[in-house]
């Protein structure tokens, strides 16, 4: 009886073991995933800020993100994912500092940051007048409530604020 209670309990120990160890491997495997769809999703954004224009803001910060972008590449296809885990955290916090400084940063001194014209207006972020009305983009979209990208949607009755560059012919046809 003590025999068979023993041998019970190693089978029992050893299916623990086994079920145990495929368990591991299959959550490294899903946390080796999430690693990579992060790393992917970072990348994407890392894309968006030099869009941006990140490059004339922060170069230094852009030039050490892309290189641990590209160590990070490297780590995933040689399998060293704890230094990967690392670098990306890295790597998402620089993303993160730049889009930060992105949602303040205004070139073109229109009234609207580079990540506001690019991520909710689509104007121009080195452009004060995208449609050339001789409105500002902030002034149209944050004063007026009139479209920074259509050159006839113009506010009535007020003196344009930079050259005029396109011309509506229907509001010319009204005046």
């Amino acid at each position: 009886m003590k025999q068979k209670t023993l041998m019970v309990v190693g089978l029992l120990l050893l299916w623990l073991v086994v079920a145990n160890a495929t368990c591991d491997t299959s959550h490294t495997s899903l946390r080796q995933e999430d690693l990579v769809n992060s790393y992917q999703l970072a990348r994407f954004h890392l894309e968006e800020c030099e869009d941006m224009g990140v490059a004339r803001l922060e170069p230094d910060m852009l030039n050490e993100t892309v290189r641990l972008s590209d160590d990070i590449e490297e780590m995933i296809a040689r399998g060293s994912w704890s230094q990967a885990d690392i670098a990306l955290v890295q790597m998402e916090q620089n993303v993160a500092l730049m889009l930060g400084r992105l949602k303040e940063w205004d070139p073109d001194q229109d009234g609207l940051s580079n990540y506001a014209e690019l991520m909710l207006y689509g104007t121009s972020w080195s452009e004060s007048d995208s449609d050339g009305d001789g409105y500002f983009d902030g002034s149209e979209v944050l004063l007026y409530e009139t479209d920074p990208l259509d050159h006839c949607g113009v506010p009535q009755n007020v003196p344009v604020e930079a050259p005029v560059q396109r011309r509506c012919q229907a509001l010319e046809k009204l005046k």
